[in-house]
């Protein structure tokens, strides 16, 4: 790096440890009680999506050397906080402050890193609070189109306790899904349509095109069509993971209703089948402007009851960007080597 980079990251809101670790399956792959400090040389930089990851030869307690990896954000969050794929460059000096890796003992979290130059990149307080930096749209309107931007916890909405409500038979397909080796995002899946508004880091756009409303998410790049001109779901609809949509306006609502899903999961511990049903209500906060989305969902053969969520969302200008996902890189490949 030819001068001295100094990070800076506004935070919109802090937010307490475990939701934030949690809501991002962060606490099942890092141990946020172990802190650990890596210093070495930069062996390789992956800038890559879902996760990118830092690879540093260092010397052990034994004086031999070893290669430990940390991994960061997407590449599309980097980005948003001003780093970029040049910002670790092979060869330079760098300290790493992180959480260590639960199922590898060369493996952290990225938190901070501190170069030779004086550079400090810093991608959560020392506490791991997250820190993100999303551009307001200071002249918001009232309508739903638009860029968005996932608020942070607690302020992001509110998730079900799926587990609380499982049939026997979704008590058994819960137990055979393990969410550490088989989350679909592995495989750059955007998995399901709650999955995808509750990514953090990125923007969602909303526009209308004719008698079609589009949601696209930078977040693996997906777009949703939702049918303003039908009443029902076409029978001949093939199966998917984000299923087919149908929508209405309702006052100042707009109704999405989602069915024809493939079986599979809602997000990586939220088993679904194929009867699995969702209800989306967009509508605008009157008061601050927030987008707030709830949801109700249906799969009798896997739960007792509906299950309801929600998300918040704020206005940004952020521009949307390319996801870019590389499949096979994350937890998954570092903690399964079946997976890589």
């Amino acid at each position: 790096m030819n001068q001295p980079l100094i990070f800076v990251v506004f935070i919109l809101g802090f937010f307490q440890l475990g939701l934030s670790f949690s809501h991002h399956g962060f606490n099942a792959h890092y141990d946020v009680s172990n802190s650990v400090f890596i210093e070495g040389t930069i062996k390789e930089f992956r800038y890559i999506n879902p996760h990118s990851f830092v690879y540093v030869e260092t010397t052990n307690a034994d004086g031999e050397q070893e290669t430990r990896w940390c991994e960061m954000q997407a590449s599309s969050q980097l980005r948003i906080k001003g780093i970029n794929e040049s910002s670790l460059q092979v060869g330079d000096r760098i300290r790493i402050e992180g959480f260590q890796a639960r199922r590898d003992l060369l493996g952290c979290e990225f938190g901070t890193g501190y170069l030779a130059d004086g550079s400090v990149l810093s991608l959560r307080t020392g506490s791991g609070q997250s820190m993100h930096s999303p551009l307001l749209d200071q002249g918001a309107s009232q309508t739903i189109f638009g860029v968005w931007y996932r608020k942070s916890f607690p302020g992001a909405g509110i998730d079900p306790d799926s587990f609380q409500y499982l049939t026997e038979l979704g008590a058994r397909a819960s137990a055979s899904n393990n969410p550490l080796t088989s989350n679909p995002v592995y495989r750059c899946s955007p998995i399901s349509p709650i999955r995808a508004w509750s990514q953090p880091g990125l923007p969602t756009e909303i526009r209308e095109e004719g008698d079609r409303i589009i949601i696209h998410h930078e977040f693996m790049d997906t777009e949703r069509v939702i049918h303003m001109n039908l009443d029902n779901h076409p029978a001949n609809v093939a199966p998917s993971e984000m299923g087919h949509s149908i929508g209405r306006y309702e006052e100042d609502e707009i109704i999405i209703e989602t069915a024809m899903f493939s079986e599979g999961v809602v997000r990586s511990d939220f088993v679904r089948t194929t009867n699995f049903k969702l209800t989306e209500r967009l509508r605008i906060n009157k008061d601050n402007g927030d987008l707030e989305v709830t949801w109700e969902a249906e799969d009798p053969d896997y739960y007792t009851e509906n299950l309801y969520g929600s998300r918040i969302l704020v206005r940004t200008s952020l521009p949307m960007g390319r996801y870019d996902c590389a499949p096979g890189i994350g937890h998954g490949a570092q903690m399964d080597p079946s997976l890589g």
